[in-house]
C-alpha cells in the first residue's frame, strides 16, 4: 500500500500501538484525526467510503473499537445519544454538547491538570481522570428555528 505523508504518520501510530496497518484502519484514524465533530460510527463509515475506501458497517465498528482499545481513539458515550469517537487522546479534556442538535466540542480541563476536579472523599480510590460533559445550546441552534439533522438530546427529568 502506497501512503502519503499524513497517512504514513497514521500508519506509524498504528504500528507503534501494535496494530497491523490496513487501509480501513488508516482511513478511520485519518477521519477521526481530521474530524472536529466527534463523529458517530455511521458518520465515520460514510466519510471513509467518501474517501474511496471500502468499509462494511461491522468493520467500521470493529476498527473504531480496535483504535479505542489501542488508545488511539477515545470512545465518548454521551447520555441519550449514540457512541462517538475522537482521535484526541492522552489528555483529560471534557466535552460541551448542544441539547438541540447534538454537536459535541472539546473543552480543556476546567482547572489545572488531570483529574481537574477534586472529590471531597475519594473513598480510597486513586483518582486519575474526571469525565465531565457540559450541556447547553450551541450558537447556531440559539439563532435557528430550522430542524436539526441530528437527533435532539432530551433534557433529563428532575428527580
Amino acid at each position: 500500500m502506497v501512503l502519503g505523508v499524513e497517512a504514513e504518520a497514521i500508519a506509524s501510530r498504528l504500528r507503534d500501538a501494535g496494530l497491523r496497518v490496513t487501509a480501513p484502519r488508516v482511513a478511520v484514524l485519518t477521519v477521526l484525526h481530521d474530524a472536529d465533530d466527534h463523529p458517530r460510527v455511521d458518520q465515520v463509515i460514510e466519510r471513509v467510503r467518501a474517501a474511496g475506501v471500502a468499509l462494511s458497517v461491522q468493520a467500521g465498528y470493529d476498527v473504531c473499537e480496535a483504535l479505542h482499545g489501542a488508545a488511539l481513539a477515545r470512545r465518548i458515550e454521551l447520555a441519550g445519544g449514540p457512541v462517538r469517537y475522537e482521535a484526541r487522546v492522552g489528555d483529560n479534556h471534557h466535552h460541551l454538547v448542544c441539547r438541540a442538535c447534538g454537536l459535541a466540542v472539546d473543552v480543556d480541563c476546567a482547572i489545572g491538570a488531570a483529574p481537574c476536579l477534586h472529590l471531597s472523599d475519594p473513598e480510597g480510590f486513586a483518582v486519575d481522570e474526571a469525565e465531565v460533559t457540559f450541556w447547553g445550546t450551541c450558537p447556531s441552534c440559539q439563532t435557528s428555528t430550522a430542524p436539526s439533522p441530528e437527533t435532539p438530546i432530551p433534557r433529563r427529568k428532575a428527580a
